[in-house]
């Protein structure tokens, strides 16, 4: 029989106090029991998905909640990935807890628990829309507790709601402690998992990225072609990049084009297309212009391509992404180029960046390699034929001075007279020993000897015939001395000439004492020239340097140092010293002028100095940068003016010009104002209302265009306009003018600041304005006691191929009894109307009417904006 463990009782029958705890027990212990099941789970669980609905079931059950979410935060932004009660409409308001009013956003601001107890009364709700959704939903009491890790980072925020107002105790937030603190570890533990499992995969795709590398670099040499080496190529930019379509180009030198010699997925119109690149087209050719790689994420978006035929082709194509890969060698000469392209928008990430930057320069090594062996293969063929066709003599001899072989005999001979002879049996007796005596002691001795040898033939014969000879020995595979070679270069031709250029020695001596006295007298006109040339510098205040790159020495001249105010002695001739004499504030700008020329760029750039006399001058300068052969910069020449009195000059004509332009527009508004009296005066002649009004109209309309040439010469801004400052007077004037006693008009103004426009938009925009407030103040409220209008102004910004322009927005609208739904805005036989019409298309703009609650007339138009 099992005994009891301890006594028998009825849980009903405890006391309150003791009934309490002892709940409260049965309840920590069933928590614990959930949150280790949860943790036995994720043992057998592939991540942490599956999970996380089981978590917020935990969490529900634990505070006996009626609803409930669970947040996880990922890229800086909460979202849910289980719930318990909730509809789709709470889900998708809540989506983004950070962005509305919500308990979830406060924790991931404050990093703690918050717990609202009754979301009617709560700061966190009151008067916002969030509160609407909550009610829609049935949710009254809500607490949120965030998911932190070990070292205390946010992972995401678990809450659970009721339906009642309520506020869990210490006892339900110690559960819910326990829960996330567990849930916290199963979430780290899951990614930590998942990142090893990401890391293996990405390792094993690098080492078959290395392998296939490594077949790259093999296959060349097996094949001794490039051709399949380049598509090889291709076929592993495509794998490591996972791209959809792949090719490659080799540069041409003499043209500077891209050709495209492998590829895979492309049509045959599209090859056709790209088939000759030159720098700034497309992809490829932009990486051309820049020597960098290009990436284009998506074509739809790039100034790449947009507005350009290449962007239809690559669509056509089905290519919506490419990168392109310069090739360099490792000596940084361009070889070519290589692209990869995408079915869809693509960014690539670093460690493919990597990967792509390793063919590249497994390709480049593969091509150079390709280039120098066809090189030299023409290169041996050419000495072949050079050798043919030279006075050079190649042979060989064995030990008894026996000739072995030989290679373009000497003229007379031919290879089967020599082979199996000595010396003796071909020359005469004086030179066979002679030539026999020399290459005994190359044998002997072991060293190789230049000679000069002379053959005797009779003059039938052509005459002595002489050699420059080389006489070597050779060796076999242990290094023992087995015969010699001869290396022999016919000096026939100089000998005579040396012969000749003796005997013209005796009149040398008389034509180099004439020549001296040439020189003397060149000397002497160098001299004078160079005085000239000082004086000419001194005058346009204008001198040259040289600096010296190798040896860092940099050369003034005269009038160089006359406007620096400096003796010789007082200036150490270096470029530090000559940047130290540049105002502090302008020497970055040299400085980088100067750099921007060792990329083979010449520069003019005005800079300024304090001279010796503490005076500020302006200097212009001007230089450029000699490369050597090997394209390394070696030496930098230019020249430097004082352009201190021509800067002044040309700063008193700019304020001339100033208050000139100042002048001319305060003339022409006053030429407008007495045009507007002469109106005013000749209406007063008439008594026809329609008249009268029509001549208030055209006084309106002058008025218009002498504010624009009044806020011109008030502002000082020459031939820009503040239109918004304008626009705000104008409609000032035109209720003063209308004196519209009877009805109280409001005019609301919406305008964008500082837009500053020129004549040509200012003039007819303004009388567009003034006609559209004219026809309000004269016809929108004749049935009202009082009236809104209102004048909007918006600017909207865009760049067009490299180009900046701004789409300006002007809307005039009015609260009145509107225009009849039947009249077209084309057929309005009004001066006013027709003006408006003419003037919208003079600014090539759009012209737009509603009739919504009154009238309203949308202006829309681009300009290239002026600076202010």
């Amino acid at each position: 029989m099992k005994q009891d463990k301890g006594p028998k009782y009825d849980i009903d029958e405890l006391d309150p106090e003791k009934k309490q705890a002892h709940l409260l027990v049965k309840a920590d212990l069933e928590a614990l029991t959930q949150i280790h099941e949860l943790s036995t789970k994720l043992l057998g669980s592939e991540g942490i998905q599956p999970l996380l609905k089981e978590i917020m079931d935990a969490a529900i059950s634990i505070v006996d909640a009626k609803m409930g979410t669970l947040q996880l935060l990922e890229d800086d932004s909460l979202h849910i990935v289980a719930h318990y009660g909730h509809k789709q409409p709470f889900l998708d308001y809540f989506a983004s807890a950070e962005n509305v009013a919500s308990v979830c956003g406060k924790v991931m601001q404050q990093g703690e628990r918050i717990v609202i107890e009754d979301v009617e009364t709560s700061s966190v709700f009151v008067g916002t829309p969030s509160l609407t959704v909550m009610r829609e939903a049935g949710v009254r009491a809500i607490q949120s507790t965030p998911i932190l890790s070990r070292t205390g980072e946010l992972l995401g925020i678990l809450t659970t709601q009721w339906n009642f107002p309520y506020s869990p105790n210490k006892h339900d937030l110690w559960r819910l402690d326990l829960l996330a603190r567990q849930a916290a570890d199963m979430i780290e533990q899951a990614r930590s998992e998942k990142a090893l499992n990401d890391s293996k995969k990405r390792l094993q795709a690098d080492l078959n990225a290395m392998t296939r590398l490594h077949k790259i670099g093999t296959l060349f040499v097996h094949e001794g072609s490039l051709e399949p080496v380049l598509g090889e190529i291709v076929d592993a930019a495509i794998a490591i990049s996972s791209a959809d379509f792949g090719n490659i180009q080799l540069l041409n030198p003499e043209s500077s084009e891209l050709k495209i010699v492998a590829y895979r997925g492309f049509p045959k119109w599209w090859l056709d297309f790209w088939n000759s690149v030159s720098m700034g087209k497309g992809t490829c050719g932009t990486a051309l212009g820049r020597k960098e790689r290009a990436i284009v994420e998506d074509v739809e978006q790039s100034p790449i391509f947009v507005g350009t035929p290449a962007l239809e082709i690559q669509l056509k194509a089905g290519i919506r992404a490419v990168q392109s890969t310069p090739i360099v060698s490792r000596s940084g000469r361009l070889l070519g180029m290589f692209s990869t392209h995408y079915k869809k928008p693509h960014k690539l990430q670093g460690h493919e960046l990597q990967l792509i930057d390793l063919l590249a320069q497994q390709a480049a090594d593969i091509i150079e390699r390709a280039q120098i062996e066809e090189m030299l293969h023409k290169s041996e063929e050419r000495f072949r034929v050079a050798l043919q066709g030279s006075s050079i003599v190649i042979s060989s001899q064995d030990r008894d001075l026996r000739y072995t072989w030989a290679y373009n005999p000497s003229p007379g001979f031919k290879l089967e007279d020599l082979l199996g002879k000595s010396d003796y049996d071909i020359y005469q007796l004086d030179d066979a020993e002679t030539l026999a005596s020399i290459k005994k002691q190359v044998l002997t001795s072991g060293v190789s000897r230049c000679d000069e040898v002379v053959i005797h033939r009779p003059s039938s014969s052509g005459g002595d015939f002489f050699n420059e000879m080389t006489t070597e020995p050779l060796l076999d595979a242990t290094g023992a001395i087995v015969g010699i070679i001869c290396i022999a270069v016919d000096i026939t031709e100089r000998k005579r000439a040396e012969e000749a250029l003796k005997k013209a020695n005796d009149t040398l001596e008389e034509k180099i004492k004439e020549r001296t006295i040439e020189l003397e007298e060149a000397y002497n006109s160098l001299l004078e020239n160079k005085m000239r040339l000082s004086e000419a510098q001194k005058i346009a205040h204008l001198g040259n340097w040289d600096w010296n790159l190798v040896t860092d020495e940099l050369y003034w001249s005269d009038e160089i140092r006359n406007i620096f105010g400096l003796r010789s002695q007082e200036f150490d001739e270096t470029y530090d010293a000559f940047l130290n004499l540049v105002l502090p504030e302008d020497r970055e700008y040299v400085n980088n002028a100067f750099k921007e020329a060792f990329y083979g760029k010449s520069f003019e750039i005005d800079f300024r100095v304090i001279s010796a006399d503490r005076e500020e001058h302006i200097l212009y300068a001007q230089g450029q940068v000699i490369f050597d052969e090997k394209n390394a910069p070696i030496r930098v020449r230019g020249i430097i003016q004082d352009i201190t009195e021509r800067k002044k000059t040309e700063e008193a004509l700019i304020k001339l010009e100033k208050v000139r332009i100042k002048e001319i527009h305060h003339r022409i508004k006053n030429n407008l104002q007495v045009i507007s009296s002469l109106l005013d005066l000749q209406a007063e002649k008439f008594e026809d209302k329609t008249v009268k009004q029509a001549f208030s109209e055209s006084q309106n309309r002058v008025l218009s265009m002498s504010l624009i040439h009044e806020e011109l010469y008030k502002g000082g801004q020459g031939e820009k306009l503040n239109f918004s400052a304008y626009l705000k007077k104008l409609a000032d004037n035109l209720l003063m003018t209308y004196k519209l006693s009877s009805i109280n008009i409001r005019l609301n103004m919406d305008l964008e600041e500082n837009a500053f426009l020129d004549m040509d938009t200012a003039v007819p925009l303004g009388i567009i304005v003034n006609e559209l407030i004219s026809n309000s103040l004269k016809h929108a409220f004749t049935e009202k006691k009082e009236g809104d209008i209102g004048i909007q102004l918006r600017r909207y910004e865009e760049t067009v191929n490299g180009i900046h322009r701004s789409d300006f927005c002007l809307t005039v609208s009015d609260n009145g009894k509107g225009i009849p739904e039947g009249l077209k805005l084309e057929s309005v036989e009004s001066l006013g109307m027709q003006l408006v019409n003419t003037l919208v298309n003079q600014l090539d703009g759009e012209l737009k009417l509603k009739r919504n609650k009154g009238t309203e007339f949308t202006v829309r138009f681009k300009v290239i904006e002026k600076n202010t």
